[in-house]
C-alpha cells in the first residue's frame, strides 16, 4: 500500500511541476482536456481556438509534427501554437505533443485488440 501511496504522491508531485505560471494543471489525457473544454474550465482567445480545434479534428497533426508545421496547417504563427500548449497549462511544448501521441498510442492498440478478438462460435 505503501507503494502505490508513494507513486501517487509523486504522479501529483510531477503534474504539479508541470504546471504553468497561470496555475492551471495540464490535462493529462486528451478525454481529460475535452471535458475541460466541455465545461468551459478553459477558454481559447482569438487564434488558440481555431489552432485548438483544427488539433482536436486531427490529433495526428500534433501528434507528429512540429510547431512549424502545425502552424502552417492551421495558418497561424508557431508562437501561437505554443502559446496555447502554455495556455493548458503544460511547461514544454513537447508534454503537448505526447498528449496527443499517448492518445493516438491507446487507440491503435485498442483497435488491434479489437482486431485480435473473435468470438467463440457455438
Amino acid at each position: 500500500m505503501a507503494l502505490l501511496s508513494a507513486t501517487a504522491d509523486e504522479e501529483k508531485a510531477d503534474r504539479k511541476a508541470m504546471s504553468c505560471r497561470c496555475g492551471r494543471m495540464p490535462p493529462s489525457n486528451l478525454r481529460e482536456l475535452k471535458a475541460m473544454i466541455a465545461k468551459k474550465q478553459v477558454v481559447f482567445p482569438g487564434e488558440r481556438k481555431r489552432v485548438m480545434r483544427a488539433i482536436l479534428d486531427h490529433p495526428e497533426i500534433i501528434a507528429f509534427g512540429t510547431a512549424t508545421s502545425i502552424a502552417a496547417a492551421c495558418g497561424m504563427s508557431s508562437a501561437t501554437v505554443v502559446r496555447l500548449a502554455g495556455h493548458l497549462g503544460f511547461r514544454k511544448f513537447r508534454d503537448f505533443k505526447n498528449l496527443f501521441r499517448d492518445h493516438l498510442k491507446e487507440t491503435r492498440a485498442l483497435q488491434q485488440r479489437m482486431l485480435r478478438w473473435r468470438p467463440r462460435s457455438r
